[in-house]
Formats: C-alpha cells, sequence, structure tokens
C-alpha cells in the first residue's frame, strides 16, 4: 500500500477538528446563575460546583483522548478506508462526550446517569483501541521499525481508560460519587 501523506493528514486534521469543537461545546453548557445575587456568591459557586466538575473531568478525559489520538497517528503511516471507518466511529464517539457531560451535569447523583457517562467512555476507549489494533496488527499500517514490544505497551496503554471506566461502572451501582473520583485514576495511570 503505498503511502499518501496528504489523505492522512487530511484525517488527522478532520479529527483535530472534532475534538476542538467537542471541547468547545463542553464550555457553552456552563452558565452562570440568572439574576444579580451579591450576598450570595459563595453559596453561587457551590451550587455551580458540580456543574465545572463534569466540565473539567471531560475536558480532562477529550484532551487526553485527543493527546493519545495525536501520539497513535504519529506511528501510523498509511492508511485504509477501515481506518477511516474506525477513525469516524471514534470521533462519533468524542462528539457525544458534551451530551453525556451535560447528562452528568445535571443528573450527576442518579446511579443511571454515571453509567451512562461511564459506558460513553468505555465505548469511546474501546474505539480507540480498535483503531490502534487495526493499524498495528502485523505492521498493517504503522512502520515496521516499531518494537512488537512497543505495539504490546500501546495496546495496553490504550485499554487503561476504557477499563477503568468499566470498573467505574460497578462502583456506581453502589456509590456515584466514588464512581465519579475513580476517573481520576486515568490521569495517575497515563501521566
Amino acid at each position: 500500500m503505498k503511502r499518501d501523506k496528504l489523505g492522512l493528514d487530511r484525517i488527522v486534521f478532520f479529527s483535530d477538528a472534532v475534538f476542538a469543537i467537542s471541547i468547545t461545546l463542553l464550555a457553552l453548557d456552563l452558565q452562570p446563575p440568572l439574576g444579580p445575587q451579591p450576598n450570595r456568591t459563595a453559596s453561587v459557586f457551590v451550587e455551580l460546583l458540580p456543574e465545572y466538575q463534569s466540565y473539567v473531568i471531560s475536558f480532562i478525559v477529550i484532551g487526553l483522548y485527543w493527546i493519545s489520538h495525536h501520539h497513535y497517528f504519529r506511528f501510523i503511516r498509511r492508511y485504509d478506508y477501515t481506518l477511516v471507518a474506525i477513525n469516524i466511529g471514534l470521533l462519533m464517539c468524542i462528539a457525544s462526550l458534551p451530551f453525556a457531560t451535560s447528562l452528568l451535569d445535571t443528573y450527576g447523583n442518579h446511579r443511571g446517569v454515571v453509567t451512562f457517562y461511564a459506558s460513553c467512555m468505555v465505548v469511546t476507549g474501546l474505539m480507540k483501541t480498535l483503531l490502534w489494533q487495526y493499524a498495528a496488527h502485523n505492521f498493517r499500517l504503522i512502520h515496521r521499525r516499531l518494537s512488537r514490544q512497543r505495539i504490546r505497551r500501546l495496546t495496553r496503554k490504550a485499554m487503561i481508560p476504557p477499563a477503568v471506566f468499566a470498573g467505574s461502572i460497578a462502583i456506581a451501582t453502589v456509590n456515584s460519587d466514588l464512581a465519579k473520583m475513580s476517573w481520576g485514576a486515568i490521569a495517575l495511570v497515563l501521566l
């Protein structure tokens, strides 16, 4: 298969745009309280804390997915239309995260909503893992100089976010706040 740098660049540029728009949509959901409330400034900020918490979590997660996407595409040298289709699936998942975040902002204490959010993140992580595994399988679309050990390490690293979010689904059945706190393990492990 011939390398098509322009085609590969277009895939990356389109992906970057979807990531950027998704992160921007997160911020559009943040709304200040209605009307002046000079005597309640501190309590208003406390009331808005869950909204900002969801925003920060989703911003960091989408940001980590973008960093990861960027990192993995450094090793991808060629593409085919299966890779393009998997990438579109991943981008569809990324684009749905502002909606899941909005639900988490509004109904963040409900186990079902925490489970839905975590499930969206599991599917997103699995799509990213699938993208990498498809590209790396038998050096299908990656550079042959990449060691098999590095390929395995990158594959394991891709599985961390969906594994953490899947584990949080089980935790949410007992305590939704603890499930949300468990998501921080992703940053601790990946950074």
